[in-house]
């Protein structure tokens, strides 16, 4: 069964491009409004790209109500950002993973790969 990946992203080209590469590997595409919070469990995503700053908000804002709910709390979650610290937001938002922009997309489809194999258990 197709693996269902969530993209929260302001940017179209990037959303545009993440998503090609995403199919192109066989996985299910789906974007969406970041809030209400509570409707992203209604999409049944295997995995979320989760944007940093999305719609003038913090994008680790989401990811932290994401983990506490218990809907979505399952859902491993990689942050996006061009943040030189992104790899501590991830971890203080228990975000599984996280890719500095700009990236490569190779970069990328490997780590939607490692978050999917190990499931949601956020960056220790």
């Amino acid at each position: 069964m197709k693996k269902k990946v969530l993209i929260i992203e302001n940017d179209d080209d990037i959303r545009g491009i993440v998503s090609y590469v995403l199919e192109t590997e066989g996985y299910i595409v789906i974007t969406a409004k970041p809030w209400p919070v509570e409707q992203l469990a209604n999409y049944k995503a295997d995995l979320i790209l989760l944007d940093e700053w999305v719609n003038k908000k913090a994008g680790h804002e989401l990811c932290t109500e994401l983990k506490k709910m218990h809907s979505t709390m399952h859902i491993p979650v990689i942050i996006l950002s061009t943040s030189p610290n992104i790899q501590q937001i991830a971890k203080d938002c228990k975000a599984d993973g996280f890719v500095n922009k700009p990236f490569d997309l190779d970069d990328l489809v490997v780590e939607v790969k490692k978050c999917l194999r190990q499931g949601s258990g956020h960056l220790a």
